[in-house]
């Protein structure tokens, strides 16, 4: 099934692994697209894995328009009801995080397990947004691009993987600008700080050794949820995923396929 449509948006989704396994969706950091995740499908080979293209990126439409963190989670749950999915457990990276927290503070039934990675609630620069926007539509995406993936990779990772450091930034290249314009709206607006304490769902926050003052959000959200706890990887920034998938994929595992508690009940 490679596109679903969610209101104004046809959405590129790829669905992978067993029919009978446990389902995962991933959702990935803005700029980036379902290839993103490709060093986690190993590891996620035993799962039903959803990957798609947040709206705005990839093969997925770019609506004209301000996106906000509510229109992104009803992109999920249109995915989820589109392929008979009741409850998934959810992976966000970064952008993705976010919609992860909207979805279980306000969808708690469907989200059984909660992965936050290099995330946050709330971005107090609001102004750079607005800015960024209206550079990508006067001058393209190529410098945003650039300086926002070197700016949010380790410094060994950009010396060391440097096709890699290409293809991020590559992919962020990509985006229409009004499909970038209409994601840093998200950013710009998304306050989700009185949300945390409703969510209930086992949380794993995920951040990076490397990831300077972002870092500060990890433990605002492991105290900031019921069932909360925290991984920090060595060895990356901002996009820990790509930058140290091992580390990333032990977390993730531990998380996702620890025995069933009471905390994976949905509400009732």
């Amino acid at each position: 099934m490679p596109f679903i449509a969610s209101g104004d948006c046809r959405l590129n989704v790829l669905v992978e692994g067993p029919e009978d396994g446990l389902p995962v969706i991933l959702s990935h950091h803005l700029g980036g697209n379902i290839a993103c995740f490709d060093a986690q499908m190993p590891a996620l080979a035993h799962r039903r894995v959803v990957r798609f293209d947040t709206r705005g990126h990839g093969a997925s439409d770019a609506p004209e328009g301000s996106y906000s963190v509510e229109t992104l989670g009803q992109d999920v749950l249109a995915i989820l009801d589109a392929l008979g999915m009741e409850r998934a457990d959810y992976v966000g990276v970064s952008q993705g995080g976010m919609t992860g927290m909207w979805l279980a503070a306000n969808h708690p039934g469907r989200i059984r397990r909660l992965v936050l990675a290099n995330s946050t609630p709330f971005i107090p620069n609001k102004p750079v947004w607005d800015e960024l926007a209206a550079k990508a539509r006067a001058e393209g995406m190529a410098g945003i691009a650039r300086s926002t993936i070197e700016s949010w990779l380790s410094d060994g990772f950009r010396a060391g993987h440097k096709d890699a450091v290409e293809r991020l930034i590559a992919a962020m290249a990509g985006m229409a600008p009004v499909g970038y314009a209409g994601n840093t709206s998200v950013l710009r607006d998304v306050d989700l700080r009185a949300a945390l304490a409703s969510i209930s769902a086992p949380t794993l926050v995920i951040g990076g050794a490397e990831d300077g003052p972002r870092g500060a959000s990890v433990p605002v959200m492991t105290q900031g949820v019921q069932n909360g706890r925290s991984v920090i990887l060595p060895n990356a920034a901002h996009l820990g995923y790509v930058e140290n998938p091992a580390a990333f994929n032990d977390a993730l595992l531990a998380h996702l396929d620890a025995p069933a508690s009471a905390a994976d009940q949905p509400p009732q």
